[in-house]
């Protein structure tokens, strides 16, 4: 793997943003009406490879409701939802609503407090469980107060868990083998002088789930998450080697003007172009840096 000399005493590897991949089309193309965009996360069957949260707003449950009949999943914020009236019997309603149409819900929680909100979620018959942080590891070390232990938590959980983010190979493994059905990819606190590029990041979790399916048999989803603003975004991070993407609910909504193509429009276009009709297959492309 190339290296690059900061100086006699460091040496750093080379880094890719989405914007500087570019997919290679392969030896035959497709009609876009043949590609199947749908994937499976434990139990459940969705017709996109798309997890849409409130990400610039928080997203309400008649707006959870939508995306899922769009047939992404739609994230709602739980301790948002729970705050609002800290009442399980009006929680339970509101993932019924999201449910109503046949869709399925996940809640986002953060680790602080998933220990607390988690039976609630349950009792409402939340599809999938998120706990959500801009940096998690499997492993936080505090001297100060109880660290929520990732790996016991997961495991206790009848319901599927997806957790992140992260940015690493080792990162990435260690929250696989906490039991997760699925992991976050994607970090930036530049604040903090923190931000690796998606691209790279993907690749990295892409190795790391091949050696935990090598010791475990267990297939562990890739979600990337963070710079995905777009179809083509979508369709780097797919054939990266993500399962599916975490986006903005608002990206998900139709266009207007029929010159103008939806984010599961354009990916399906992708991959007919390129040749793939389907996503797992779209997943072994091949990928040039620009």
């Amino acid at each position: 793997m190339t290296e690059i000399q900061i100086g006699r005493g460091k040496s750093a590897r080379r880094a890719y943003e989405l914007a500087e991949v570019a997919i290679v089309p392969s030896r035959r193309t497709r009609d876009a009406a043949d590609v199947d965009l749908s994937w499976k996360i434990d139990a459940y069957r969705l017709g996109l490879p798309l997890l849409a949260a409130g990400l610039s707003a928080s997203l309400l449950p008649a707006g959870a409701a939508a995306v899922g009949a769009r047939g992404a999943m739609g994230v709602v914020d739980l301790e948002l939802l729970w705050n609002e009236h800290q009442d399980e019997g009006r929680l339970k309603d509101q993932i019924a609503e999201v449910k109503s149409g046949g869709a399925r819900c996940a809640a986002s929680v953060s680790p602080k407090r998933a220990a607390e909100l988690v039976e609630h979620a349950i009792a409402a018959e939340v599809d999938l469980l998120m706990i959500r942080a801009r940096i998690i590891s499997a492993e936080h070390v505090s001297s100060t107060s109880e660290p929520l232990n990732l790996k016991t938590f997961i495991r206790s959980l009848d319901v599927p868990v997806v957790v992140g983010g992260c940015a690493s190979y080792n990162a990435a493994l260690h929250l696989m083998r906490t039991g997760a059905a699925g992991v976050l990819v994607g970090v930036a606190e530049r604040g903090l002088g923190i931000d690796v590029p998606l691209a790279t990041a993907l690749a990295d979790a892409r190795a790391a789930r091949v050696r935990h399916l090598d010791e475990t048999s267990v297939y562990c989803h890739i979600i990337a998450a963070g710079a995905i603003e777009s179809g083509l975004d979508v369709a780097k991070a797919l054939a990266i080697g993500a399962d599916a993407a975490l986006i903005d609910a608002p990206l998900l909504a139709t266009p207007s003007g029929d010159d103008v193509e939806s984010v599961d429009q354009l990916l399906r276009r992708v991959m007919a172009k390129c040749g793939y009709t389907d996503v797992k297959a779209f997943q072994k492309a091949e990928v040039v840096v620009r």
